[in-house]
């Protein structure tokens, strides 16, 4: 072959050969963009498994809600890429929602209460599933990091038809999202449902445990609780407080003549005119049969003189069930010194015991200064009748 030809037939083949190579390359990236895919789905799943696994964990693990907020949030919000979140609740009765839990928010960010038919919240709850909603400087909370995130992740929070709250993630652009990021993000809001369930059965058998059935109000427990709290809240502020015991006078005469289901709804009445004659601040508690005690908030001797005076004569005031009318007495201690703060209830209990064997329908005032009283008689023995 002359030396013409074999040069044709090499460059024929040199051009198929690069062809073939070309093919075969495309063919590999083909591939590897195949297997980084797969791999990219396989580590995106292994992350969505991760996530529910942990919020699963937390929720059979704790009962304290926010600690499995903050895990179902910051989860949810690092798989999302989202630069903070925030997960509100619905309150009982109310039309709007309460921020709950957060992260990477400023200490006072705005948006901690969210009404439910108002934006950013109504569009994702009118079709209940996950949406990305723009947010205006009304609605943006504030950054840690400083500015303003421009939109909002809203993943509302459901059970069995009940709505219970809605998680916000917050992100710095628009994205649509997957069919498959939707459904994690269900599943999380499953797993916080379960929790806020959990969390508020637990809440209502505490509450039952600290509550006295028939009048409603805390009981001896509770208020042992509510005043070492008052205790310390009042020696870290150097603040005085009062404690004031409560007694239904002749409430045994009440019981014997129109029998205990008549006694018992005086008691309920009793603890209603005490609750509503008390401060907001002040705590009422059931202390045991027809005696009640009243832990009185930064009070001195004269203000707490001045309540249980006001509550005495609203009592005597006051037409109890089966037209009653009946008058309690009431003993008051009062001081600002932290070293006399654990006596306030015994001498409270002591001025009590002073105020029924005066006579009944008054109040006396402990001295805290005088040495503690020796112990008095039994109710039985003091009160005859």
């Amino acid at each position: 072959m002359e030396p013409a030809g074999v040069l044709l037939v090499v460059s024929f083949l040199l051009v198929v050969a690069f062809v073939l190579l070309t093919i075969s390359l495309m063919r590999l990236r083909g591939t590897a963009r195949e297997l980084e895919a797969a791999l990219a789905d396989e580590s995106g799943a292994r992350d969505r498994a991760a996530l529910l696994l942990a919020i699963a964990s937390a929720v059979n693990s704790s009962l304290a809600l926010e600690e499995v907020l903050n895990v179902a949030l910051t989860h949810a919000g690092r798989i999302m890429g989202a630069v903070a979140g925030a997960m509100y609740l619905v309150r009982t009765g109310k039309a709007e929602m309460y921020r709950e839990a957060s992260y990477n928010l400023t200490t006072r960010a705005r948006g901690s209460m969210r009404k439910i038919d108002e934006e950013p919240l109504s569009t994702a709850l009118s079709v209940m599933r996950p949406l990305v909603v723009g947010l205006d400087e009304h609605t943006a909370p504030g950054l840690d990091a400083g500015g303003h995130p421009q939109h909002a992740l809203v993943v509302p929070i459901v059970r069995s038809g009940q709505l219970m709250g809605a998680m916000e993630l917050y992100l710095n652009a628009w994205r649509e999202l997957s069919e498959d990021q939707a459904d994690l993000l269900n599943g999380v809001a499953s797993q916080a449902a379960i929790a806020i369930r959990h969390a508020q059965l637990f809440q209502a058998q505490e509450e039952n445990a600290l509550t006295d059935e028939l009048t409603k109000l805390p009981n001896r427990r509770a208020l042992a609780q509510e005043f070492l709290k008052e205790m310390q809240r009042a020696r870290r502020h150097h603040n005085a407080i009062a404690f004031l015991m409560i007694d239904l006078d002749h409430f045994k005469q009440v019981n014997d003549t129109y029998g205990h289901l008549n006694g018992d709804a005086v008691l309920a009445e009793l603890a209603q005119i005490l609750k509503t004659g008390a401060r907001e601040s002040d705590v009422c508690a059931r202390y045991g049969g027809e005696e009640f005690g009243l832990i009185l908030h930064e009070t001195t001797e004269p203000g707490a003189r001045t309540l249980a005076e006001r509550i005495r004569a609203k009592v005597a005031a006051a037409t109890f069930p089966g037209g009653l009318k009946l008058t309690i007495s009431i003993g008051v201690a009062a001081t600002g010194e932290p070293a006399l703060f654990t006596q306030l209830i015994d001498r409270a209990d002591q001025a009590l015991y002073t105020a029924k064997q005066s006579g009944r329908n008054q109040v006396r005032v402990a001295d805290m200064k005088a040495p503690a009283p020796k112990a008095h008689a039994t109710k039985a023995e003091a009160e005859p009748v």
